[in-house]
């Protein structure tokens, strides 16, 4: 296989060829089936040792050079038909598992965006702890808002990281708990917790 690639921060079984770099991308458009920020698509392949920075960069511009992709002036990429046609045709030439790695990165980005825009973590230093407030918030009208005061910024933070991953089955799980749907037993030193889902 030609090497034409730099290879810094590529991990064992990443590209080093500029063309199947141009295919992954493609690719990963396509299975996502939505425009992309260009520094998001950089930062995945990047991240996840596909493939190396400059690299990457490099094949976006060819891309959008090419007619495979166009990007706006906010650095929006989209997969034009052609591109499209690439990605189907070509491929192939990337490694199965590095495909379907691209999209489900992909995917759990643009997802946490998603709900980044619904939900909120204020996180404010106390004179003793830190306040965490979340809430999630649907078109200016709050469904969920709560604040915990927890004992230092490394709790608050994995507290935001926790309620951003998944806001709503935070929500689904105080409804069960604040409504008596969700059963709460003891087992030994242990609290278990039925819920209804």
């Amino acid at each position: 296989m030609e090497h034409d690639a730099f290879t810094s921060g590529v991990a064992p079984g990443g590209l080093l060829n500029s063309r199947d770099i141009r295919v992954l991308i493609c690719y990963m458009l396509s299975g996502v089936e939505e425009p992309m920020a260009r520094q998001d698509v950089v930062e995945i392949i990047f991240s996840e040792g596909m493939a190396n920075f400059f690299e990457t960069e490099a094949a976006i511009d060819e891309l959008v050079r090419l007619g495979n992709l166009t990007e706006d002036e906010n650095g929006l990429l989209e997969l034009t038909p052609v591109g499209r046609s690439a990605a189907q045709t070509l491929t192939t030439r990337v490694p199965y598992t590095l495909r379907e790695r691209s999209v489900e990165a992909a995917v759990r980005l643009l997802t946490r965006q998603r709900r980044e825009k619904d939900t909120k973590v204020d996180i404010v230093k106390l004179d003793t702890g830190v306040a965490v407030t979340c809430s999630i918030d649907r078109s200016d009208n709050p469904m969920m808002s709560f604040t915990l005061r927890v004992a230092d910024d490394a709790q608050a933070q994995l507290i935001r990281e926790r309620f951003l991953d998944d806001p709503v089955t935070t929500y689904r799980l105080l409804i069960c708990l604040l409504t008596g749907e969700a059963q709460i037993r003891k087992f030994g030193n242990h609290t278990i917790l039925d819920l209804p889902w």
